[in-house]
């Protein structure tokens, strides 16, 4: 009979225990947050957010940006006027944002009006999104669960459109309370870290026929919203000519002041030539006259209205050509084709479209020695996909495509 002593019970114990911890996960804690510090009022706009989230079930129904009102609802004449379906369910999730709080630990705060807190819910979810050298990875880090909005002081309070505040075209479908929610989720899976940021996403559950609304977020007080994010920078030189044409485009474009084109010889030491204001567009275009004829590198630096910058990636330009170290994406939003930028191409690279749970949809063959690929993205439906190239010697790039 073989022997088992006691060390080797003592392993296979130890063993068991570290399994058993691996895969157990510890659910997140809510408690009551602090949430000073509006970062989004949607006073004058959306402030990035997007409705329905793109993590949520597609029978979510959507919360709309209503500019006279400054809040999001589903409320919006003449789209949505008569009485909504209940129960449904209804969410928006935010652009990226810094956590100003320890990892650990977030707080959000909003501002709601609901037909009946007491049997009315809602849910918020944390997500991470951590920028790698192989692409964007998200993941849901912390989510509070349904929660009552009764449950969370202070009290809500009356609410009638048009008599309980003056307000544009008033419903009697929008009535019910108003409050504000101040949330804080504890979970060890909330890291901060350089190349992570988080969106918040947040879910209505509404069991009357009446509308709701969406208002006033806060993190804390020291949340930052994310500089605008560059989606592509293209360059062009025509034959004989001493001026570049540059393009570049851009995303959640919010509290930019302008945009300074920095041009350099060398890759590393960059002067501007010129400025553009920033205008609200996703596409800005610049000339740079009277430029040498010799190898040239560009970037694009965005300047905030407090005064915090962001930088584009480097672009070279040779002869008539540009080129990027990074593939880029345009335009975006694109429904029907889009561009994909990349370095030169050799023989035995590819093209690869994914789905976000990583489904192989699209290989394309790009040509050889091209710097740009189209691609006919209209068979897509909408939603996330990555776009990845393999330059067929080990070297991987992704992007990340979201059709609208």
């Amino acid at each position: 009979m073989k022997k088992i002593y006691p060390t080797a019970i003592i392993a296979v114990l130890c063993l068991l225990l570290i399994s058993f911890v691996a895969k157990s996960q510890v659910p997140t804690q809510v408690t009551t947050g602090v949430c000073s510090g509006v970062v989004a009022n949607f006073n004058t706009n959306d402030n990035g957010f997007n409705s329905p989230s793109v993590y949520g079930s597609i029978f979510d129904s959507s919360l709309y940006y209503h500019a006279g009102r400054g809040y999001w609802t589903d409320y919006l004449p003449p789209y949505r006027t008569g009485a909504p379906g209940a129960p449904r369910v209804m969410n928006l999730i935010s652009p990226p944002y810094t956590n100003p709080n320890p990892s650990g630990t977030f707080n959000l705060g909003f501002h709601y009006i609901v037909p009946s807190p007491s049997t009315d819910r809602f849910q918020v979810r944390v997500i991470s999104v951590t920028e790698t050298s192989t692409g964007t990875v998200t993941n849901v880090v912390a989510t509070s669960g349904t929660q009552f909005f009764a449950s969370w002081p202070p009290a809500a309070t009356p609410y009638v459109d048009g008599v309980t505040s003056t307000v544009p075209d008033p419903t009697p479908l929008l009535n019910g309370f108003e409050g504000d929610v101040c949330i804080r989720l504890i979970d060890p899976d909330i890291i901060n870290g350089p190349n992570t940021t988080f969106r918040i996403e947040v879910s209505y559950l509404i069991n009357e026929p009446f509308f709701a609304v969406f208002d006033n977020v806060s993190l804390g007080p020291q949340a930052l919203l994310l500089p605008v994010d560059f989606i592509g920078l293209v360059a062009e030189r025509n034959n004989g000519s001493t001026t570049v044409d540059l393009k570049w485009d851009v995303t959640q474009e919010i509290d930019v002041r302008e945009y300074q084109v920095q041009r350099s010889e060398t890759g590393s030491d960059f002067t501007t030539v010129g400025t553009v204001n920033a205008k609200g567009k996703s596409i800005y275009t610049l000339t740079d006259f009277n430029t040498p004829s010799n190898t040239l590198f560009y970037r694009i630096k965005s300047v905030d209205i407090d005064g915090r910058t962001k930088y584009s990636g480097v672009l070279r330009i040779s002869g008539n050509n540009s080129f990027s170290k990074e593939i880029k994406l345009y335009p975006v939003p694109a429904t029907n084709e889009i561009t994909v930028q990349h370095a030169r191409i050799n023989r035995g690279a590819k093209l690869i479209i994914t789905s976000a749970d990583g489904q192989i949809l699209r290989v394309i063959m790009p040509a050889i020695g091209a710097s740009h690929t189209p691609v006919n993205i209209s068979s897509l439906r909408s939603g996330t996909y990555f776009v990845r190239l393999d330059d067929g010697n080990g070297d991987i790039q992704t992007a990340k495509l979201v059709k609208p």
